[in-house]
């Protein structure tokens, strides 16, 4: 006769001890991460995948895999477990995994330069009430990255903001430093270099203070990249290189694709203000295939229009106007505005000169429309903002103005006596329209 309780106490056994398994490989993986060996990591937790049934646990190891994906640049394999995740908190219809999932999809679809897809994940995982606020400093995080995608800087501004305030009162100096290393980027490409060095110097002392032990040390190279885009666009060419050079070390040891991709970047622009256009063409050759490799659009088009610049300062126009229109197209299917804009002016300039002045002036005509979509113009001078090296003040409202106007601001007006001034941006925008 069959002992249906010794065979019951059997088969809880071995479910007992799958799970234990399951949570060793679990936690294997989640060491080997923090050292940096993605593959073993990844290998670890598929391993951990197979042996646990757990909805909670699978959720977090598809969470993980996202995670270490995205480090080692294969955003389209992290999309996978992202959507996976995504229909599991779904099913078990908890809401704080489901703002996690949602948080896990704005972040790769933020990376392979879908940024309108990462906007709305985004407000989806902020929906949820009961997320808590460490999450949300991420995700206001994430939906700067993207709103800096779009080329809406007034509401990137304002998520950076939120996500640093957020950071701070919890203190998480991670987040606080890969906020700083971004504010220190949009600033550098509206061309205020100054603030931009300041703001990616806090972010590199910072990291700097970490031991090598620590796993927060990661984020060292990313921040390095981050640091070196102000120094090249000063001038400051041998800091930027030192830089990138350790951090290209770095990257190459872990497989950090998209910092590789990120360094050569900087060097092939180097090379080209130097007027070395043998050495930079294959460096812009070789980013421009790390990118395509990860998805990564927006830094295909911004390589590309490296290598138009190489080819106008050769004066190889055909190539150059090529070039150009292939970065047009890219940034035009992503939303990128500033890069848009880019394109257009360097294309007006090599129409004028090859004398097509009315594609020339076509092209003059969009880039004044992307600069008035986009308010890049000083709210109290009305000049342009981002046309030369000039230090900006962002207002609450994220609006930009130029630092040697803000005292214009502050001035006292009938009726208005100790009171500041409202931002001019948004007070045309409410006169135009009466319904605001």
């Amino acid at each position: 006769m069959v002992n249906y309780h010794d065979a019951y106490s059997g088969i809880l056994d071995f479910i007992r001890m799958g799970q234990t398994l399951a949570r060793r490989s679990r936690d294997r993986g989640t060491k080997l991460w923090e050292e940096q060996r993605f593959d073993e990591a990844i290998h670890a937790w598929e391993t951990a995948m197979k042996r646990t049934t757990k909805a909670s646990d699978r959720f977090d190891i598809f969470g993980n895999l996202c995670m270490a994906l995205c480090d080692m640049g294969k955003y389209r394999n992290a999309l996978t477990y992202a959507g996976q995740q995504i229909e599991l908190a779904n099913k078990v219809n908890n809401p704080l995994m489901i703002s996690q999932a949602y948080f896990h999809l704005a972040l790769c679809n933020e990376r392979v330069s879908e940024y309108s897809k990462s906007v709305t994940y985004c407000r989806y995982s902020l929906q949820v009430e009961d997320a808590g606020d460490k999450l949300f400093g991420w995700i206001h995080f994430c939906l700067g990255n993207a709103y800096f995608g779009l080329s809406e800087f007034p509401k990137a501004w304002k998520s950076y903001s939120k996500s640093l305030s957020l950071a701070r009162t919890r203190k998480d100096v991670l987040l606080e430093m890969l906020v700083q290393s971004r504010l220190g980027y949009l600033f550098s490409q509206l061309v205020d270099h100054e603030t931009g060095l300041g703001y990616c110097s806090k972010a590199w002392d910072s990291v700097n203070s970490f031991g090598e032990g620590s796993p927060i040390v990661k984020y060292k190279r990313q921040i390095a990249v981050f640091l070196a885009i102000p120094y090249r666009k000063t001038g400051s060419y041998n800091e930027a290189m030192d830089l990138c050079e350790d951090a290209m070390k770095v990257a190459m040891l872990y497989g950090d694709r998209q910092v590789q991709a990120r360094c050569l970047m900087v060097f092939a622009d180097i090379h080209r203000k130097r007027s070395d256009f043998e050495r930079a063409s294959p460096r812009y050759e070789s980013a421009y295939s790390i990118l395509s490799e990860t998805g990564d659009r927006l830094g295909q088009a911004e390589v590309l229009g490296g290598m138009a610049k190489t080819a106008t300062c050769t004066r190889n126009f055909e190539q150059a106007i090529e070039l150009n229109t292939k970065s047009l197209d890219i940034v035009q299917k992503i939303g990128n505005k500033l890069e848009m804009l880019r394109c257009h002016a360097r294309l007006q300039a090599l129409y004028k000169v090859s004398g097509e002045t009315s594609l020339s002036h076509r092209h003059f005509t969009v880039v004044r429309q992307l600069l008035d979509e986009m308010e890049l113009f000083c709210g109290v001078c009305d000049e342009i903002i981002g046309e030369k090296p000039e230090k900006l003040d962002a207002l609450d409202c994220g609006h930009f103005i130029h630092n040697r106007c803000i005292v214009h601001l502050s001035r006292s007006t009938l009726g208005r006596s100790g009171k500041i001034r409202p931002c001019p941006a948004c007070r045309r925008k409410s006169s135009m329209n009466p319904t605001l």
